[in-house]
C-alpha cells in the first residue's frame, strides 16, 4: 500500500494508542506509573527518573525544553533549530566539537546515541551512556547543564553551523517541500504555527546576528520550562541527587514564565486547496477536519481513544481490500488522526487514486466512509479488532520487564510535551481488560459520527502537473459535499473465514534424527528426517518473543536472465495471493488476535523466510511456514493487483529526480546487466505470471535444503513436536543447491556521469568503490569499522569544517557468498556548484587515512563502539537470528558471535589503514551527480505562488 502524507508529515494508517492495558469506573483518573520518581527543584527545573532493566548497562538521558519554533520572532525563523545545532558546537565545559569527540571515545555515536530534535513546541536533547562508568554519567549531566544554560555561541562555530542547517533545509526541498510550503498554512488556517516550520528560513539562518540567536536562548531556555528524563540501569534516589547537583544549581529565572500555545482557528466549511507540482508522482486527496485535543485524563477519555482506534482499524482493513483487487481504483487509502501542534487534532481520510481514476476513486472512499457511518462495524469486525487490541496489550504486559529504556524514555518525554499520562503496564493492562470487552457496535458508531463535521471541512488535493483528471474547485466541492451513492448501500459483509488456517490434513510428521550442541552459547542443531536443519537457542531477552529465520542457497541466481523479471516479483505475487486458499486479506483476518507474522523473500543468492510469534502462537507460525512451502496461492487477482501497482510506480517513476538518479547510478555500476534494470514498463512487460509462479514454487519445493533458526522464549519440549509435524513433514529431494555467480564486475578506472533534473536548489553526490574481496576471517569487522571511521572523519571535515553538507552517508557491504565481493558507497547532498570541491575533499580524506596507520584516537572510538554495540546487540533475539544465519551461510564458527574481544583485537591502526587501501582505491571508483535544472532558488519560487483556496 502506498504511504500517505498529511501535508508534509508522515502518518500511520492505523494509529492505536501506545501499548496500554477489574472493574474501572469511567470517572477514574489515570495515574502515573508509581515507579517513576518525579518532581522539581527550587529553580523550577523538573525531573522524571525511572529504573529500567533493558538494556542492562545503559542510561538514557533526555533534556526536554518547552521551547520550539512557534516562539520565534519574525526575524528569528529557524533560530530554535539553530540553537539546537549550536548545543553540539561549544559550551562552558566542552569547546567546539569536544562533546561529540568524548562520547565517540566511550562508544556512543553521534546520531544514534547523541542527538536532538526541534519541533513547533519543544526541543529535546538525547544522550545514551554506559551505566558502568560514573565518570560518563557525571560528564553527561554536565552536558545537560551546559545545554540548559551555558552554550558558547562562538562566532566562528556559529558561522560554520549556518551552512550545516541550510544543508539540512536543502535536503527537505523538492516536491514534498514545495507542497508543504502551501499546505502547512492551509492546515493551520492563519495560526502562527503555519508560519514557523522548525527548519526555518534559510536566508535568516545565513544572516541572523549572533545576538538574536543568544536572545532566543536566554529568553526561552529557562529552568521552569525544562525537564530532565533519566531511564535505565540506575538507582532513582541517587540519580535525583546527581541531577540536582548538576542542574538544580542553575539560577532560577528572575521572573518565571508560563508557556502559552497559539490557537488554531477552526477551518471554514468547504475549504479547498489544490496543489500541483511537476515532480509529484501521485495524486493524493484528503478529507480533513480539525478540532481541539487534550490528552486523556480519565478512564472514560481513554475508552473513547480505544473505541476510535478500533473503528479506524476496521475502516482501514476495508479500504485495504479495495487496493488488492484485480482492477483497483485506489493505490492506497487510510483513515486516522494526528496532533500536528499542541491542543489540535487533525482527522483525515485519504486516498491515492490510480492515475486517471480520480473521481471513481474518491467516490469509493466516500462510499466506504458513508457505509461505515450508516451501518457502523459488524459484530465480526468488532470481535476481531477487540481480539487484536487485547492481544497487543497482553504481549506488552508479558514483556513489561524487557521494554527498552529508549522506549520508556520516549513515553516520559511524551508525558512532558503532550500531557499523556505515563501509566504502568499493570494499570494499562487492567484498563484495557476493563474497557475493551464491553465495547459495543453502537458505541463504535457514535464515535464514527464524531470523526468529521458533516463530510469534513477541508479538502486537500496534491497532484502532478500532468494529472488531467482533477476536477475544478467547484466540481470538487460538489463531488465532496453533494455526492450520493449510485446504488443502495448495504452493510459490509465477509464470508469464508470459518475453516481452520491449516488443518494438517494429509500431513505425515517427520522426526528429529540428530541433535547436537554446536556452540558454547547453547545453540543446538536438530537435523530432521527430511534433511532440514533447525538451529534452536533459548534466551531470556524477551519474556514472550520467538523469532524465526529460514534460508536456502540458490536464489534467483539459478533462473536464466530471461526469467529474472518474473523471478523479481515471484515472492510479492504469492504474498498478494495469500496462503492455503485464504486471500491475503482473509489471511490477515484469520490471524487477528494472534501475535504472529511471516515474510517470504527471494534474493540473488538465497531464498528464505523471516517470522516471529509469541510463545502461545508459535504453532500458528509453524502453520504459516508449512503453508508457505506446501500451499501458496497463485491467483489471477493477486497477479493483476501486483502488476497494477508496479505499473503505477513505473509510470510515475520518470517524474522523480531521486529515482532517475538511482537509475543513473545503476547504469554506471552495472551497465546494461538484465538483473539490474530499473523497474520500467518495458521491464514489467517481460514479467510472466506462469514463470513467476514456477520460480516461487521451485525455490521453495525442497524444504530439506533449508536451514531454520528459532531464537527466543523457547520451550524445547513444546517446540519439538511442532517442528516434527509442520517442518520435518515437508518434501525433500535430498540434494543441496549452491547459488550461481551472477555478480557484475566493478568498472575499471574512474567512471562518472551526471543527471540534470529537478527544480530544488540541491545537488546529490555518489562515490562508489567495489570489486572482488578475500575470504579472510574477521575481514567483515575491519570493513565495517573502516566505514565507521569514514563517517567520523567526513563529519569532522565535510560537515563541520567545510559546512558542506548535513551529513555524509557511508554504506556498503562485504560479502563472501557466492563469491567474495564488496561495495563501498559515499553519498551526500550539497549546494549546487560544490559537488567537485566536496567530492575531492572526500577523496583527499581517504588518501590521508591511507597514508599512515590510523591515529589511536580514532582506533579507541572504533573499538569502544564495537564493544558497546555488541554489548547491547547480544541481548536481542534479532541479532542472534541474523548472526546464526550469517555464520551458517559463510561457514563461520558460531563461537564468533560472542567473541567480542577477538573482534576488537582486529581493529588496529595498521589493519584499518590496510582496509582503506584495499576497499577505497581512489584511482578506481564510480562518481555520479544529480544536479538541479536551475541552480537558483527562484526555480522553486515560481511554484510557490498562492494556490486555489477559499
Amino acid at each position: 500500500m502506498k504511504k500517505l502524507c498529511l501535508a508534509v508529515l508522515a502518518f500511520a494508517l492505523v494509529a492505536m494508542p501506545a501499548a496500554l492495558v477489574a472493574e474501572i469506573k469511567p470517572s477514574q483518573v489515570l495515574v502515573q506509573d508509581s515507579a517513576v520518581v518525579s518532581g522539581s527543584f527550587g529553580n523550577g527545573l523538573s525531573f522524571m527518573v525511572l529504573p529500567n532493566k533493558e538494556p542492562a548497562n545503559r542510561i538514557y538521558l533526555r533534556l526536554v525544553v518547552k521551547a520550539g519554533s512557534v516562539l520565534e520572532d519574525d526575524d528569528q525563523k529557524g533560530i530554535a533549530h539553530l540553537v539546537e545545532h549550536m548545543a553540539f558546537n561549544g559550551s562552558e565545559h566542552f569547546k567546539k566539537n569536544e562533546l561529540i569527540d568524548y562520547f565517540e571515545s566511550i562508544g556512543m555515536a553521534f546520531g544514534p546515541e547523541v542527538n536532538a530534535y526541534t519541533s513547533f513546541d519543544e526541543t529535546v536533547y538525547m544522550l545514551e551512556i554506559p551505566a558502568d562508568s560514573p565518570e560518563s554519567l557525571d560528564k553527561a549531566l554536565t552536558v545537560l547543564r551546559d545545554w540548559a544554560c551555558a552554550l558558547s555561541f562562538d562566532q566562528e562555530e556559529l558561522d560554520k553551523e549556518r551552512g550545516v542547517v541550510v544543508e539540512e533545509w536543502r535536503l527537505g526541498r523538492g516536491a514534498e517541500g514545495r507542497v508543504g510550503d502551501k499546505t502547512i498554512p492551509f492546515l493551520f488556517n492563519g495560526s502562527k504555527y503555519g508560519l514557523r516550520l522548525p527548519i526555518g528560513d534559510p536566508e535568516i539562518i545565513k544572516s541572523v546576528a549572533r545576538q538574536r540567536v543568544v536572545d532566543f536562548y536566554r529568553a526561552w531556555y529557562r529552568p521552569e520550562l525544562m525537564t530532565v528524563v533519566a531511564v535505565g540501569a540506575l538507582e532513582p534516589a541517587d540519580m535525583v541527587k546527581k541531577i540536582e547537583s548538576a542542574l538544580g544549581t542553575i539560577p532560577a529565572s528572575a521572573k518565571r514564565v508560563a508557556r502559552s500555545y497559539p490557537g488554531i482557528p477552526a477551518p471554514k466549511p468547504n475549504s479547498v486547496l489544490v496543489v500541483r507540482d511537476p515532480e509529484l508522482q501521485y495524486t493524493t486527496v484528503q478529507i480533513l477536519d480539525q478540532k481541539p485535543y487534550s490528552a486523556p485524563r480519565t478512564a472514560r477519555d481513554y475508552r473513547r481513544e480505544v473505541v476510535n482506534g478500533i473503528a479506524r482499524a476496521a475502516l482501514n482493513a476495508r479500504l485495504e481490500e479495495k487496493t488488492v483487487v484485480s482492477d483497483p481504483l485506489m493505490l492506497g487509502a487510510g483513515m486516522g488522526s494526528q496532533t500536528l501542534a499542541k491542543n489540535a487534532e487533525f482527522t483525515y481520510a485519504a486516498v491515492i487514486p490510480v492515475p486517471g481514476k480520480f473521481t471513481p476513486s474518491f467516490k469509493q472512499l466516500m462510499e466506504e466512509l458513508l457505509r461505515m457511518r450508516r451501518f457502523g462495524v459488524t459484530e465480526a469486525e468488532l470481535a476481531r479488532q477487540k481480539r487484536s487490541v487485547l492481544d497487543s496489550i497482553e504481549q506488552s504486559w508479558l514483556n513489561r520487564e524487557k521494554i527498552h529504556s529508549a522506549n520508556r524514555a520516549q513515553g516520559l518525554v511524551a508525558s512532558v510535551t503532550s500531557g499523556m499520562v505515563s501509566m504502568s503496564y499493570d494499570d494499562m493492562r487492567d484498563l484495557y481488560r476493563s474497557v475493551v470487552p464491553g465495547i459495543t457496535t453502537k458505541e463504535v458508531s457514535a464515535e464514527i459520527d464524531r470523526w468529521f463535521a458533516g463530510r469534513g471541512r477541508m479538502l486537500l488535493v496534491s497532484a502532478p502537473d500532468s494529472a488531467s483528471d482533477i476536477p475544478s474547485e467547484a466540481e470538487l466541492v460538489s463531488l465532496w459535499q453533494k455526492w450520493v451513492p449510485e446504488t443502495t448501500l448495504a452493510q459490509y459483509a465477509e464470508t469464508g473465514l470459518d475453516r481452520p488456517l491449516n488443518d494438517g490434513a494429509g500431513i505425515v510428521p517427520g522426526s528429529i534424527v540428530k541433535e547436537e550442541t554446536v556452540s558454547s552459547d547453547g545453540i543446538k542443531l536438530w537435523t530432521l528426517s527430511n534433511g532440514a536443519r533447525v538451529y534452536v537457542l533459548k534466551t531470556d531477552f524477551k519474556d514472550n518473543e520467538i523469532q524465526m529465520s529460514a534460508w536456502s542457497k540458490g536464489g534467483s541466481s539459478l533462473v536464466p536472465d530471461s526469467a529474472y523479471p518474473s523471478a523479481s516479483v515471484a515472492a510479492s505475487y504469492a504474498d498478494a495471493s495469500g496462503l492455503n486458499g485464504f486471500s491475503a486479506v482473509d489471511l490477515g483476518k484469520k490471524l487477528a488476535g494472534k501475535t504472529v507474522s511471516l515474510n517470504v523473500w527471494l534474493s540473488d543468492a538465497l531464498e528464505g523466510m523471516d517470522g516471529s510469534s509469541s510463545v502461545a502462537d508459535v504453532e500458528t507460525l509453524a502453520h504459516l511456514i508449512n503453508a508457505a512451502f506446501a500451499r501458496p496461492n497463485f491467483t489471477a487477482e493477486g497477479w493483476q493487483s501486483t502488476i497494477a501497482q508496479l505499473k503505477s510506480d513505473a509510470e510515475a517513476r520518470g517524474k522523480d529526480p531521486d529515482k532517475m538518479f538511482e537509475d543513473l547510478k545503476s547504469r554506471l555500476l552495472y551497465g546494461a546487466n538484465p538483473r539490474h534494470e530499473p523497474p520500467t514498463l518495458e521491464f514489467i512487460a517481460r514479467m510472466n505470471q506462469a514463470e513467476a509462479e514456477r520460480v516461487r514454487r521451485e525455490r521453495f519445493a525442497d524444504a530439506g535444503d533449508f536451514s531454520f533458526a528459532f531464537v527466543g522464549s523457547i520451550d524445547e519440549a513444546a517446540l519439538r513436536p511442532i517442528v516434527e509435524k509442520w517442518i520435518a513433514s515437508l518434501p525433500s529431494s535430498g540434494t543441496r543447491e549452491e547459488a550461481r555467480d551472477v555478480t557484475v564486475p566493478f568498472p575499471k578506472g574512474t567512471v562518472s556521469d551526471s543527471l540534470k533534473m529537478g527544480l530544488a536548489p540541491q545537488s546529490k553526490v555518489l562515490l562508489a568503490f567495489g570489486g572482488k574481496a578475500d575470504r579472510i576471517p574477521g575481514e567483515d569487522i575491519r570493513f565495517y569499522s573502516m566505514m565507521q571511521l569514514l563517517e567520523i572523519r567526513f563529519r569532522e571535515v565535510i560537515r563541520e569544517e567545510m559546512s558542506g553538507t548535513y551529513g555524509v552517508d557511508v554504506g556498503g557491504y562485504q560479502a563472501v557468498y557466492p563469491v567474495p565481493e564488496f561495495k563501498l558507497t559515499v553519498s551526500f547532498g550539497c549546494e549546487p556548484g560544490r559537488e567537485e570541491k566536496l567530492s575531492e575533499a572526500v577523496l583527499e580524506q581517504i588518501r590521508q587515512l591511507q597514508s599512515a596507520p590510523v591515529p589511536e584516537t580514532y582506533i579507541t572510538k572504533l573499538r569502544e563502539t564495537l564493544r558497546r554495540n555488541r554489548e547491547e546487540s547480544l541481548k536481542t533475539n534479532g541479532y542472534w537470528i541474523w548472526q546464526i544465519e550469517r555464520c551458517a551461510v559463510r561457514g563461520m564458527p558460531l563461537s564468533d558471535i560472542t567473541a567480542t574481544e577477538k573482534a576488537v583485537a582486529l581493529i588496529t591502526g595498521e589493519s584499518i589503514r590496510d582496509a582503506l587501501r584495499k576497499y577505497a582505491d581512489t584511482s578506481n571508483y564510480v562518481k555520479a551527480y544529480l544536479l538541479p535544472e536551475a541552480t537558483k532558488a527562484s526555480a522553486e519560487e515560481k511554484l510557490l505562488e498562492p494556490a486555489a483556496s477559499n
